[in-house]
C-alpha cells in the first residue's frame, strides 16, 4: 500500500463530528467529484476510501438511503458511484452546501465555492480533507518530499491554496499537462509543511510515520555530511603532505637541506620518514615536541624554500 493510499484509509475512518465541518466535507466533495442526474446525486470516484468517507458523512449529515454502485471499466475497474435518490433528500443536501444551481443545470461542474462554508478553521481543515480524499496525494517520505491536489481549473485551484495558506501553509500552484487536458496542481515541498498539513486532516498515524522517515533521512544526511567533510579534509591532508614531500626531496636533491637551521632541517627529515603522518603526528614526533601550528609553520617555510630555489634556477 502507497503512502498515500494509507493517508486516506486513516482519515476516511474519521468524519468530522460537528454538523458545519461535516457540510463543508461534503461540499469539498460534490465540488471535486459530485455527480447529479436522474438517478440521483452524490459523488463519483475511484477512490474507495473517498466512498466510505462520503457515506460516513452523509450518515451524519442526514438519515437517507444511500447506495453505492460500482461502475464498469478497464483492468483498474470504473470506480464508484455513490448516490442519493429522495429529491427531498437530495434538496437538503444542495441547500447546506449552497449549491441549489447543480439541479437547475444537472451538474456541479462550474459552480463557485461559497467562502461561508469554511469561515472557521475547522471547517478549512474538514475542506482539506475531503479534497486530499479525491483529488490528492502525497510521496513516499522516506524517498522524497511531495503533497498536491488536483484542480480542473483555476479558481479551484486559487480557492484551495487561499484556504490552506490561511491555515499556515505555503501552498503554491503550478500547472500540469495530462492527456491534452490542462490542469492546475496546489502542492507543499516542504517536509514539515507536508507534516503540518498531515495534523490538520487528522492523519496523526501518517504524521508519525513521516516524522519518524525525516529523522532517519535527516540523520543520514548529516552522516553523509559529516564523511563528505572529513574525506575532503583527508584530500587535502593527503595533498599538500604529497606537496610538502615533493618541495622537500626538492632541495635534499639540489643540496639546500644541509644549510638550513636544525628545526626546520629536523621537521625536512621527519616529512620523509613520515609522509603519510598528520600535522599533529609530526609535531608529537619531534624532539622537542611542538604543536600543530609550529609544524605546519615550518613545512610552509620549506615549500617558500623549494619555490624560491626552483626560481633561480629555472628564471623565467
Amino acid at each position: 500500500m502507497s503512502f498515500s493510499s494509507e493517508v486516506k484509509e486513516e482519515m476516511a475512518v474519521r468524519p468530522d463530528s460537528a454538523r458545519h465541518c461535516r457540510i463543508a466535507s461534503l461540499a469539498a466533495m460534490l465540488h471535486f467529484s459530485g455527480y447529479i442526474g436522474a438517478d440521483g446525486a452524490g459523488i463519483q470516484t475511484e477512490n474507495e476510501y473517498a466512498v466510505r468517507f462520503f457515506q460516513a458523512a452523509l450518515g451524519k449529515f442526514a438519515e437517507c438511503e444511500v447506495d453505492v454502485l460500482r461502475l464498469p471499466g478497464g483492468a483498474r475497474g470504473g470506480g464508484f458511484k455513490v448516490l442519493i435518490r429522495e429529491q427531498e433528500q437530495i434538496g437538503r443536501l444542495l441547500n447546506a452546501v449552497r449549491m441549489e444551481a447543480a439541479a437547475e443545470i444537472g451538474s456541479f461542474a462550474g459552480l463557485p465555492l461559497d467562502g461561508m462554508l469554511v469561515q472557521k478553521s475547522c471547517c478549512r481543515k474538514a475542506f482539506l480533507r475531503a479534497a486530499f480524499l479525491l483529488s490528492g496525494s502525497v510521496s513516499n517520505p522516506e524517498k522524497s518530499y511531495h503533497f498536491e491536489i488536483v484542480c480542473q481549473n483555476e479558481e479551484d485551484a486559487k480557492f484551495l491554496a487561499d484556504l490552506m495558506n490561511s491555515l499556515s501553509l505555503d501552498a503554491r500552484i503550478i500547472p500540469r499537462r495530462r492527456r491534452s487536458r490542462q490542469q492546475l496542481v496546489v502542492y507543499l515541498k516542504e517536509g514539515e509543511q507536508i507534516s503540518d498539513a498531515l495534523g490538520l486532516m487528522g492523519a496523526h498515524q501518517s504524521l508519525m510515520k513521516l516524522e519518524n522517515a525525516r529523522i532517519v533521512r535527516n540523520i543520514a544526511g548529516s552522516v553523509n555530511r559529516r564523511v563528505n567533510c572529513e574525506t575532503a579534509n583527508l584530500m587535502k591532508t593527503v595533498d599538500a603532505a604529497v606537496r610538502q614531500t615533493e618541495d622537500i626531496r626538492y632541495l635534499r636533491d639540489n643540496g639546500g637541506l644541509e644549510q638550513l637551521p636544525a628545526g626546520l632541517r629536523q621537521a625536512a627529515e621527519l616529512r620523509l620518514k613520515m609522509p603519510d603522518a598528520t600535522l599533529r603526528e609530526l609535531g608529537e614526533a619531534l624532539d622537542p615536541p611542538i604543536g600543530r601550528s609550529g609544524v605546519n609553520h615550518r613545512l610552509q617555510r620549506l615549500s617558500e624554500l623549494a619555490a624560491r630555489l626552483r626560481r633561480e634556477e629555472h628564471p623565467l
